[in-house]
């Protein structure tokens, strides 16, 4: 396996916060760009989020931004924003996820940044899109689950119910690492950089394509089917002797899900004569199916799975699936050693290639490189550092 990165030698200025932005860029960091990520002197405002394992430093910072170097710049002081004018112009990506408006303030929008560096890739998330009456609205992943649609088929019943996890940004974000890696192929081809924007409904509405399709077919809104496939019959989560599974059978899974229960009848039956039937009856089958898993243990369901080939897992929690053998085979949680933690674990980039490894470096400390990009990257002398950091444009550490 090769060691050289697609992306080695490629410059990306990370100005964005939160989530959607910093994953973005940390996927292309994985494929060896060199990202500065930009940070006011608070930091990122996620470093202050969630569990913390020392001060201005959250589990969820650390799992968004390895492999990058910050630096602290007041982008409202004259010199600050001259400083991250001079790296954008030096650079071959930018990644961003202020509000409309906001970067050009500071002489960062993509207009005017284009001016001075045409081959630039500059890649922006918003929050609800570019144009229309919401474009310069807030927006979280939470609200976006509402806005977005994903809340009205999450739930079991009246209410709605938003996931655990940040969908829209994690889509977002992994959409933006596309449309970059995109534009690079094209700039590559035409000398011609562009702008590349991915917003979180955008993303958020893409990633429910096929319900969405399905209404827009129809005209008949989905209902909340809770642990249920809305498509699917049988289907959902059993509750067993000693705590949960979940089962999918398709059509072409229906008879040997029948056999698997000791109740080769159901085949038989007009109620369950195929899917469609199977929806309409959908409670009829509920109860004749749910007491057959309520008397046997998890293991016990999941050996009928395996004899009878059935599509069937146990819920696991997050320490069941970080411990099983499928999960430690697949070798995609790993540690890295920080400067100040030590060893800290984490979840690595999902994409297998044949010929290198992403790379899998520590998230940076606020504004730890503060002083080695102002040397090394824009070529400041040491009077100069010192100058930029007493009047207030940089901190350094």
């Amino acid at each position: 396996m090769t060691t050289g990165l697609p992306l080695e030698g490629m410059r990306l200025v990370d100005f964005s916060q939160g989530v959607a932005g910093p994953y973005c860029a940390m996927q292309l960091a994985e494929l060896g760009a060199q990202v500065i990520k930009i940070e006011p002197d608070e930091g990122d405002w996620l470093r202050s989020v969630g569990h913390q394992v020392r001060p201005l430093e959250s589990s969820a910072h650390l799992s968004l931004n390895r492999n990058k170097r910050s630096i602290c710049l007041n982008l409202r002081h004259p010199d600050g924003a001259r400083i991250a004018q001079a790296l954008v112009a030096k650079s071959q990506i930018v990644v961003q996820n202020y509000r409309v408006g906001v970067l050009e303030k500071f002489g960062l929008g993509y207009d005017q940044i284009r001016q001075v560096n045409p081959r630039l890739v500059y890649a922006t998330i918003l929050g609800y899109g570019a144009q229309g009456p919401l474009a310069s609205a807030p927006a979280t992943d939470s609200v976006m689950q509402a806005f977005g649609g994903l809340m009205s088929i999450n739930g079991d019943g009246e209410v709605p119910l938003r996931m655990g996890n940040m969908v829209s940004d994690m889509v977002a974000g992994t959409y933006l690492s596309q449309g970059v890696l995109a534009a690079l192929l094209t700039l590559a081809r035409t000398g011609k950089g562009q702008e590349v924007t991915v917003s979180l409904l955008d993303a958020l509405l893409a990633f429910q394509s096929a319900p969405v399709a399905e209404f827009l077919e129809s005209g008949v809104l989905p209902k909340r089917s809770g642990s249920r496939h809305p498509m699917i019959s049988p289907s959902g989560t059993y509750k067993v002797r000693d705590g949960f599974v979940t089962l999918v059978a398709t059509q072409q899974l229906w008879k040997k899900f029948c056999l698997a229960i000791g109740m080769p009848e159901l085949t038989d039956d007009r109620r369950f004569a195929d899917n469609d039937a199977r929806l309409t009856n959908r409670d009829s089958l509920q109860a004749l199916i749910t007491p057959f898993f309520a008397q046997r243990t998890r293991e016990e369901i999941l050996g009928l799975a395996r004899d009878h080939d059935l599509v069937c897992a146990p819920i696991n929690d997050y320490q069941a699936l970080t411990e099983h053998e499928q999960v430690q085979a697949n070798h995609l949680l790993q540690s890295w050693t920080h400067p100040v933690l030590g060893q800290a674990r984490g979840v690595r980039n999902p994409v297998r290639y044949g010929e290198f490894d992403p790379a899998w470096g520590p998230p940076p400390m606020l504004g730890e490189h503060t002083h080695e990009v102002l040397r090394d990257d824009l070529g400041f002398a040491d009077d100069e550092i010192a100058r930029v950091r007493a009047s207030g444009a940089v901190t350094i550490p």
